[in-house]
């Protein structure tokens, strides 16, 4: 597996796991399992795009007609159509069901019962939402800013369910996700600067060598290593 497509599995695998933060919005999970599969595909699309290669914007926008033709196929039937044909069903049924959602979000207390309409809304979200850290991590290469829509993502679901208390539990699952998205995308970076080197040779190579001083070199420890541990401290002080 190459360094760029380690980072694109990562980044949906951040946005997944920062989903989980919306659970508790509604009675039902089941629609998590549609958004990892939509979000393999849309990642797929990305990682098909950019081995190509195609230009940065047709790559994205081939990931969002993807996206849409796929959410179409999903909620086709959903909602009362005022016209036929392909224009109809995306604009008309599409519109509908965002009302319709709109009109439970606040009519329904949390946990809302999934309707169409919320679950077209929350994968949507879930959906726009990887496309971006797709964008920023892999296409654009900032991993680092990535977090700001995992974060606005996370940020919506905590508020929401502010009076439930929120979950330690999707803290530390999005906290991990970002960290992970992170790691692979400074791995991706360090394996472009050629061959990388962990710990020192060992005492035994260095003697037969006629090299001295390898005494210490075992207790040397590999960059990434060191990452995942200040990695592991810091979600947990968080």
């Amino acid at each position: 597996m190459s360094g760029r497509t380690r980072v694109t599995l990562f980044a949906a695998l951040a946005t997944l796991l920062t989903s989980w933060s919306l659970a508790p919005l509604v009675e039902t999970s089941g629609w998590l399992l549609q958004a990892a599969a939509l979000l393999a595909v849309q990642a797929a699309v990305g990682a098909g795009g950019r081995r190509i290669p195609l230009a940065r914007p047709l790559t994205v926008g081939a990931q969002l007609l993807v996206s849409l033709l796929l959410l179409a196929l999903l909620f086709a039937g959903k909602a009362d159509s005022t016209g036929s044909g392909p224009t109809a069903f995306l604009v008309t049924d599409f519109g509908g069901l965002f009302q319709q959602g709109v009109r439970d979000v606040g009519e329904f207390a949390i946990p809302a019962p999934l309707t169409d309409g919320i679950r077209l809304l929350l994968l949507c979200g879930v959906l726009l939402i990887g496309l971006l850290v797709d964008v920023l991590a892999v296409t654009l290469r900032t991993a680092a800013a990535a977090g700001l829509p995992l974060l606005a993502l996370y940020s919506v679901a905590a508020g929401l369910s502010a009076e439930r208390g929120g979950s330690w539990f999707a803290f530390l699952l999005a906290g991990a996700g970002y960290l992970m998205l992170l790691l692979s995308e400074g791995r991706d970076r360090l394996a472009q600067w050629g061959r990388v080197f962990g710990a020192a040779p060992s005492t035994r190579v260095s003697a037969a060598s006629g090299y001295g001083g390898g005494s210490g070199g075992g207790r040397a420890l590999a960059p990434a290593r060191t990452g995942r541990r200040i990695g592991v401290a810091a979600l947990g002080l968080a």
